[in-house]
């Protein structure tokens, strides 16, 4: 066998990603071939024949093997049953007709046929089975047999290798059922094997009349193996022709480390139109003559007694490597146009391309382009005069962007030749000021594609300026237009087409709007034919200089416009820089788009991060929902939201995050297509094929529904453990689906203010796509050309780092996540602690080395770095100087109280017990109150109720200030209008009609009036509608902040509602909870949601039917699970629980009840209150406080708006809301979430992206999703192993860990305060 394993290890070296496919077939091939083999491949089936096909006439002829003779056929050449048998039995017999036998076919002048019906062909398969055992075959031409070899006495096996086996199911149906039974009919040893790009069960005979085949289903070559193929071309070829007698330094050996690199940039470039090999290889042999040619040049006048093939040749330096790509790859792609359809071949176009880019040598004879230009020029010199302007016209359609035209030719005659005469004298005084900013022209990138109405309206401009004197007067054409409509019609443009002068794109049978065309002439021809014309500004008065691109030395890609005279766009005067941004952002100065950013980017979105990490391409026959995808989506949506809701009560917890699904679900998914049979039940396939990325991307948003636990579930945990109402399941599911679902509702009806407008990125979701890119092998232009590791391999990379590291912060060395070095030098310092410490601190420590808690309020590397700029200097401003400053002035006696806390406390310094001020229908008893004691809490959470009352009213502002023409655009604007590739593709599905959601809103709304009008909740119906116009009054001014800057805004509004309810409703807690959970925007995760789907192009209405499913799912489990709990597990959410189930969630939601709903805003920040002014040193100074940052909200954002009225060009386009929201998460939250986070925001969205915006394109996003993923899979590790088996004893032995929590046991951990009371002693 060591020849099995020999022919395996070379047939896989020469055909890079077919090794498992190699040695499966081979290894079936040595023992026993199935008589029927279906393989599936649908990127690439001409290179898997030309595997299979190697495979069968390598494979060794020896003892340990049966004797086969194989043929492969290509079923588009048999359009008929006779051609096909005379195919295969010709290649079996190794039969070639010859003119000189007068193309008899086999076997020759026997007379018999074997070609009239199947059972012929059956026989013939019999007779070649007989003479094959006792004489193998030879190759024979014309006449007789082959002579006898060595014979062998067992029985011969045939192969018959048919591809693109889909045609043959459209001409020769009929023999589809006899093929997968040929082993059976013929009773010989032959093995058929089909090869398409099609699944078995879209050509599966009706009925079962064909059997079952053998399985081979072959995955996409990725880059690296499509690079490998091309450079072992290359090898080969070199090899070759150093054999030869005449050897060529085109492809020397030497030059092989310059082709692989030049292979990737190929790849790079023309990967998004076509990832076949073969064309691949095509159109590099094509380019790569002209492409190597000024480094072979060099080396020629570098050795000039050199021979052919000198060993050391020297290759260009990596600068010049960057300017002959630089020059080449615009090449590329019209290579591929050219090549692709076979308008040409390869060698002609190299010949006529052989663009040279060492022209500006002294050794190389300047003028062979302006020689060409000449005679290209002669052919066209004969034309009419008005084809002549056909292909001027053609010239400026396909070297201008569609959305100039209007600017070029939608003004009168007279206004253009006045713009003209001052762009003319701009020109003349200097360089035009935004010279510096000078993009690449399209004449260096090539032609683009053009409609024929296009062609035709800048053809009428150009005659009505230009052409008006040579127009005969006819008085049957007096209107503008007239004249022009009729001298085209005389025209044949396909005339021109047959000429090459332009170039028809579309196919002659495309129906479906205008044909679209391309120009074929050069720069020159065209500034030859606009002078012959008499076109006088379509080139400079002097002679005009052709560009020296001379690019293995330094070069500016900045010319002047004198340069480049056809570039009409660029001798008009330069777009305004909101022009961009305006088109694409409807009319708001949006901070996360490059009003600079001049490129034509009407098939891609103008954002870079979208284009980093989101395909502009879509397939809308890729499958979507399927068997697979219910099964595994509402798995994960059980296990998550069961799980969750059973973490959630604990502390520690560990969140399973939607990154868990996503990265699981790709293996059982290519598990499910691997084994499960592709049979129906009930006309649903069990196995649809491959695991589609759209399957994947629709089972992770089912699972992403109970990632997070049901708000409404705290309302039922709280009123089990704060208030002892236990109401039966009825009332708890009508609750959960109502605020859930309403929420879905409102998200589904804002969709086309949050989720069709590209200006609403959503930066969070961007990491979701890179993964599902990643995972899928997706290859798409916005991902960039850097060489280097793919993406796939670095996402592992970083997979296992953070895997592996978060062991040491998140189990053996928990110092390093509150790494507070500080509060280590002194321990029992208090004064330290509030300033420098972690838990009960301000964390001025800033140091910590866990990407948990970097990353607890969102991935830095998705937030823009102005968003977190404005977070950053919020929280410097309001909680490192405004707090520690009215703190340790004992504003509000916060002395005796940590700086900050969870928790609400009394007059000695305990945390807050509610049930002394409730009487026992829960309602607030005012006796028991005043005997009890005032509500105290920590300074760091009366700044957040101050930022948030000032968010409040700073959202609406900003938006109304910002957004609102926005708004008024979006609400008339539909999904094909969005300029946006994104939108335009998802424009093609049908759309969920906004009455779906209006139904579901209804039926929503009846659940919550049950709820809380069957049980006793204290909430009337008129609190429940104002809560949901409060949430629908934010839902957008939210959502829009959010989804640009990717700071949850929507968590603030709970405490509006907070505050609402607790003047509107006071002293009743149950009903205070339901309204804030109905005034909370849970829509806002609906919304992020839809824009993922968006994003990877989901149809909208089957996620619809998905999520709705899913939610309805999820909140069932959470509920079932939380009731479980409740009955049994002793003692939940007690701060003693033995197993660690304290309820921290639980416990600031009951927080929150009292202060607001028992207690009551009116004595805690009305008029007369303890939190109504601010007090400094117990002294005679009071200032307004908190309810006056309604005000402060109000008038701040208008501030920056004014002053960019004056200064447009500033720092202030950045100033956000998120300056007073972006802190909301404190407490628990504190500076080790905010300080690291920005920095690390800093690092990746402002340094590397300015300085190495390749890596950044390539890798920001995939390293983002591998931090995350990696942590969250560690989590569950560590806490499914380690910490919650046996209440944490399986590591008790590791006093090292104990050792290393020092954090816990210093001041800080324990939140000791500044002054410390003394027992039976009172404050405040």
């Amino acid at each position: 066998m060591d020849d099995f394993d020999a022919v395996i290890c070379r047939l896989s070296q020469n055909h890079p990603g077919y090794a498992d496919f190699i040695a499966h077939l081979c290894t079936l091939a040595s023992a026993w071939l199935p008589p029927f083999i279906y393989i599936t491949d649908a990127n690439n089936p001409r290179v898997t024949a030309s595997v299979v096909d190697a495979i069968f006439r390598e494979v060794p002829q020896s003892s340990d093997f049966p004797p086969t003779c194989y043929a492969r056929i290509n079923a588009v050449a048999c359009f008929h049953a006779r051609i096909f048998y005379d195919t295969v039995l010709n290649a079996l017999a190794e039969w070639e007709p010859t003119w000189e036998s007068g193309c008899q076919t086999w076997p020759g002048e026997d007379g018999v046929k074997y070609n009239d019906s199947i059972d012929s062909f059956l026989h013939g398969l019999r007779r070649l089975s007989a003479e094959h055992g006792t004489n193998p075959p030879s190759r024979s031409k014309g006449k007789g047999k082959a002579k006898a070899k060595t014979s062998s006495a067992e029985e011969p096996s045939m192969v018959i290798l048919i591809e693109r086996a889909e045609r043959l199911c459209e001409n020769l149906p009929e023999l589809i059922v006899p093929l997968s039974r040929l082993a059976e009919l013929a009773r010989v040893r032959v093995s058929v094997i089909l090869l398409s790009s099609m699944r078995w069960e879209d050509l599966r005979p009706p009925l079962g009349a064909a059997p079952d085949p053998y399985f081979l289903d072959i995955e996409p070559l990725t880059k690296s193996d499509i690079i490998q193929r091309l450079v072992s071309a290359f090898r080969d070829t070199s090899e070759k022709l150093l054999s030869s007698e005449e050897p060529s330094m085109t492809y020397h050996p030497g030059l092989l480390s310059l082709y692989e690199h030049y292979a990737e940039m190929l790849y790079g470039a023309v990967s998004l139109y076509t990832s076949d090999p073969i064309e691949l290889q095509y159109v590099a042999a094509a380019r790569w003559p002209g492409f190597v040619k000024p480094v072979v040049c060099q080396q020629g006048d570098d050795n000039p007694d050199a021979g052919d093939h000198e060993p050391d040749i020297q290759l260009p330096s990596t600068d010049g490597r960057l300017r002959l790509f630089k020059y080449f790859s615009s090449s590329f792609t019209r290579a591929l146009e050219a090549l692709y359809p076979r308008l040409t071949n390869a060698a002609d176009w190299a010949l006529e391309n052989d663009y040279d880019p060492t022209e500006g040598l002294p050794e190389m004879q300047p003028g062979s382009e302006r020689q060409k230009a000449r005679s290209s020029t002669t052919r066209v010199a004969n034309l009419p005069r008005l084809s002549k302007f056909i292909l001027i016209a053609a010239f400026l359609a396909s070297t201008n962007p569609a959305k100039s035209d209007m600017r070029m030719f939608g003004r009168g005659t007279s206004e253009r030749k006045k713009r003209r005469r001052k762009n003319m004298a701009s020109t003349k005084g200097g360089t035009n000021k935004n010279s510096a900013g000078f993009q690449v022209s399209q004449r260096l990138l090539g032609p683009s594609a053009f409609p024929l109405d296009r062609l035709l309206a800048i053809l009428g401009a150009l005659l009505e300026e230009h052409d008006l004197d040579s127009w005969p007067f006819d008085h049957r054409f007096v209107l503008p237009g007239e004249y022009t409509d009729m001298e085209i019609g005389r025209i044949h443009i396909t005339e021109l087409a047959f000429m090459r002068a332009l170039h028809r794109m579309s196919p002659m049978e495309k129906l479906d709007g205008p044909p679209m065309f391309k120009c074929g002439i050069s720069y020159e021809v065209t500034l030859a034919l606009a002078r012959d014309v008499g076109i006088p500004r379509l080139w400079p008065s002097a002679q005009p200089i052709l560009p020296e691109p001379t690019l293995m030395y330094d070069q500016r890609e900045c010319r002047t416009r004198q340069e480049y005279p056809l570039q009409m766009l660029e001798a008009l005067d330069a777009e305004p820089t909101d022009t961009l941004s305006s088109r694409y952002s409807s009319d708001f100065d949006d901070p996360n788009l490059d009003s600079h950013d001049s490129d034509d980017l009407d098939d891609d979105s103008p954002y870079p991060e979208v284009r980093a990490a989101v395909a502009n391409t879509d397939d809308p026959f890729i499958p979507t929902i399927t068997l697979r995808t219910w099964v595994l989506g509402l798995t994960w949506a059980v296990i998550t939201a069961g799980l969750n809701q059973f973490m959630i009560y604990r502390y520690p917890s560990v969140t399973i995050s939607t990154f868990v699904p996503q990265l699981l679900t790709f293996p059982l998914g290519k598990l499910w297509a691997r084994y499960m049979p592709r049979k129906r039940i009930f006309g649903v396939s069990l196995n649809p094929g491959p695991f589609s990325m759209k399957e994947h991307v629709l089972i992770t948003i089912m699972a992403s529904v109970g990632a997070q636990s049901a708000y409404a579930t705290d309302i039922i945990a709280v009123q089990r453990v704060y208030y002892n109402q236990v109401y039966n399941f009825s009332y708890q599911w009508f609750l959960v689906l109502s605020t859930q679902l309403i929420g879905f509702s409102a998200g589904g009806i804002a969709r086309r203010f949050l989720v069709s407008p590209p200006s609403m990125i959503w930066p969070s979701t961007l990491v979701a796509c890179a993964l599902f890119n990643t995972l899928h092998s997706q290859q798409y232009a916005g991902a960039g050309q850097l060489g280097g590791l793919s993406r796939e391999r670095f996402f592992l990379y970083a997979f296992l780092g953070a895997f592996v590291w978060y062991f040491f912060p998140g189990y053996l060395f928990q110092a390093l996540s509150f790494f507070s070095w500080v509060t280590w030098i002194w321990p029992d310092n208090a004064a330290i602690a509030q300033l420098f410490g972690y838990v009960h601190g301000m964390g001025m420590s800033v140091i910590t080395f866990d990407w948990a808690q970097i990353a607890y309020i969102g991935s830095p590397l998705a937030t823009p770095w102005w968003a977190a700029a404005n977070v950053l200097t919020g929280f410097v401003i309001f909680y490192w100087i405004v707090t520690p400053i009215l703190y340790f002035t004992n504003t509000w006696d916060s002395l005796y109280m940590p700086i900050q806390s969870r928790q609400v406390y009394d007059n000695t310094a305990q945390p807050y017990n509610v049930s002394r001020v409730l009487t026992d229908e829960n309602v607030f008893d005012q006796a028991a109150y005043d005997t009890y004691s005032p509500l105290f809490m920590s300074y760091a959470f009366s700044t957040f109720q101050f930022l948030s009352f000032a968010a409040i009213t700073a959202t609406l502002t900003h938006t109304f200030l910002y957004f609102r023409k926005q708004i008024v655009k979006q609400a008339r604007r539909s999904l094909a209008e969005q300029p946006d590739i994104h939108a335009r593709l998802m424009s093609l599905y049908p759309q969920v009609p906004d009455w779906w959601y209006l139904a579901l809103f209804m039926v929503m709304f009846v659940f919550g009036v049950i709820s809380f009008e069957v049980w006793p909740t204290h909430l009337p119906v008129w609190a429940f509608v104002v809560a949901l116009l409060i949430a629908f009054t934010y839902v957008v001014p939210c959502g829009m902040i959010q989804a640009i800057t990717n700071q949850q805004h929507s968590s603030l509004f709970s405490v509006l509602t907070e505050l609402i309810v607790g003047y509107a409703l006071p002293g009743r807690p149950i009903a205070m909870m339901m309204f804030k959970t109905w005034g909370y925007i849970v829509s806002l995760t609906f919304a992020s949601d839809f824009k993922l789907g968006h994003y990877m192009k989901i149809p909208p209405r089957k996620m619809f039917g998905c999520q709705i499913v899913a939610a309805v799912v999820a909140a069932t489990t959470q509920l079932g699970v939380q009731s479980w709990m409740f009955s049994s597990i002793p003692d939940l959410c007690s701060p003693y629980q033995k197993d660690g189930f304290t309820c921290p969630y639980t416990q600031v939601f009951g927080t929150a009840s009292i202060i607001w709903g028992v207690v009551g805003p009116a004595r805690q920040f009305s008029s007369g209150s303890r939190y109504q002014c601010v007090t400094i040193q117990n002294k005679s100074d009071h200032f307004p406080a908190l309810l006056y940052f309604f005000v402060v909200g109000a008038i701040a954002p208008a501030i920056p708006w004014l002053l960019m009225k004056k200064w447009p060009n500033n720092f202030l386009r950045y100033v956000n809301p998120v300056f007073f929201s972006g802190t909301s998460l404190i407490p628990p939250a504190t500076a080790i979430n905010f300080v690291p986070w920005a920095l690390v925001s800093y690092i990746f969205q402002n340094a590397i992206r300015r300085h190495n915006f390749p890596w950044w394109a390539k890798y920001n996003y995939v390293l983002s999703a591998a931090l995350d993923s990696g942590l969250a899979v560690s989590m569950l590790v560590i806490f499914f192993t380690l910490q919650y088996p046996m209440n944490g004893t399986v590591s008790a032995s590791l006093t090292l860990r104990c050792i290393l929590q020092v954090f816990k046991r210093n001041g800080d951990g324990r939140g000791v305060p500044v002054r410390q009371l003394a027992t039976g002693q009172t404050f405040g």
